[in-house]
């Protein structure tokens, strides 16, 4: 090992044992739109068990680097885990029109407009997820149809190109602190429109493919990920200073896996990867639950059918199903779904959470959450609740 170098992660412990045996609450693991955690996986050929410990330690890391900065993990769960009462903000920008006056530089360019709209302190620590990019995919005429169906205009536009659209996006949002945002952005010449991307959409699956994790604000702190150990944040040169922000770095590797936001979106096929990473984070033997097949017990059946969930199954439109109708859909809406909230409870409960789209009207979508546990020794997972 070079002098200067981190020592190994599974060096990085004491009392390994114990650690691995006590609670644990890991709010995500994200691989999309970054390859960083699969590659390290394969190029070291970990194990399930091998990874699962290596995710483990690298939490630990990170909630022992966080502590250093003043910080706790567990506050930062707003910003990373979406939560369909709080909004999603996609702002849009003309990247050509913003190009003019800054020789190109249109991020930083525009930054001004959207940092001076983030939520203020006030009673709490606001914690928002803030991603950034030109719109990648797809020809000008689907991003102009995507965006018209969302896209709140300032004026009206066309798209010529869809790389032309920049958008930076911002999660955990009341409305009151969206209208600032959206407010303040509309001062700069290059703004376009906004759109709320709370819920599912056609743009916000363009967005989730294209954006990349630009930062995490943290009450007056931004951070972000960094290639190495020291490494300076802030590397794009936005304006963060000059509104009380104070840049921050995490090494990537930390980052991108446990602090990166993901936008949800209708990527059945393609949250595969994300998924497999997560459960093997739970539990080593949960990775082989790709396509789980869900149960319940009878008590349970019944107090969704006659308990305070009742309202989401039915709104969700299985309300009328019997218990094995419901387990199988549910099933299947977990195997689309995305993983949050995974946990080793006190009591020795795998637990973690699914957040799914249900379409509730024509094209109109509803998140919502299902509870699950997972037991290692028959490999079932068991439907706990559903809101």
């Amino acid at each position: 090992m070079a002098a200067g170098s981190p020592p190994p992660w599974d060096e990085l412990l004491t009392g390994w044992d114990e650690l691995l045996a006590g609670p644990f609450n890991i709010h995500l693991v994200t691989s999309h739109n970054s390859v960083l955690l699969a590659a390290m996986r394969d190029t070291l050929n970990l194990t399930d068990g091998e990874f699962h410990r290596m995710m483990r330690a690298d939490h630990f890391r990170l909630t022992r680097n966080l502590d250093e900065l003043g910080l706790t993990y567990s506050s930062l769960a707003k910003a990373l885990v979406p939560d369909h009462r709080r909004r999603e903000i996609a702002l849009l920008f003309d990247s050509a029109v913003a190009s003019l006056s800054s020789n190109g530089f249109y991020g930083i360019d525009v930054a001004e407009a959207w940092i001076a709209g983030l939520p203020r302190l006030r009673k709490g620590v606001p914690v928002n997820s803030i991603l950034r990019g030109d719109i990648l995919h797809d020809s000008a005429d689907e991003v102009q149809a995507a965006m018209d169906k969302s896209v709140v205009y300032q004026q009206p536009f066309t798209v010529i190109h869809p790389s032309q659209m920049y958008c930076v996006y911002v999660t955990n949002l009341s409305k009151e602190q969206a209208d600032t945002l959206t407010a303040s952005a509309a001062e700069h010449p290059a703004y376009v429109g906004h759109a709320d991307c709370t819920d599912r959409s056609v743009l916000k699956e363009l967005l989730g493919l294209s954006l990349m994790n630009s930062g995490l604000r943290v009450g007056d702190m931004i951070l972000e990920g960094v290639a190495e150990e020291g490494g300076t944040p802030n590397g794009a040169g936005l304006p963060f200073e000059a509104f009380g922000f104070t840049p921050t770095a995490v090494i990537d590797s930390l980052f991108l896996p446990f602090l990166g936001y993901r936008i949800n979106s209708h990527l059945t096929g393609q949250n595969r990867e994300d998924n497999c990473l997560a459960l093997a984070t739970l539990n080593p033997d949960a990775v082989y639950l790709e396509s789980p097949g869900i149960w319940m017990t009878p008590g349970r059946y019944g107090y969704l059918q006659d308990g305070k969930h009742r309202d989401s199954v039915e709104q969700a439109g299985l309300l009328h199903l019997n218990q094995p109708a419901l387990e199988v859909a549910v099933s299947e809406l977990v195997a689309q779904g995305h993983l949050y909230n995974l946990r080793l409870d006190t009591y020795g409960n795998l637990l973690y959470t699914a957040l799914v789209d249900v379409e509730v009207e024509d094209g109109q979508y509803r998140t919502f959450t299902i509870g699950l546990r997972f037991n290692p020794e028959d490999k079932r997972v068991e439907l706990m609740t559903f809101f």
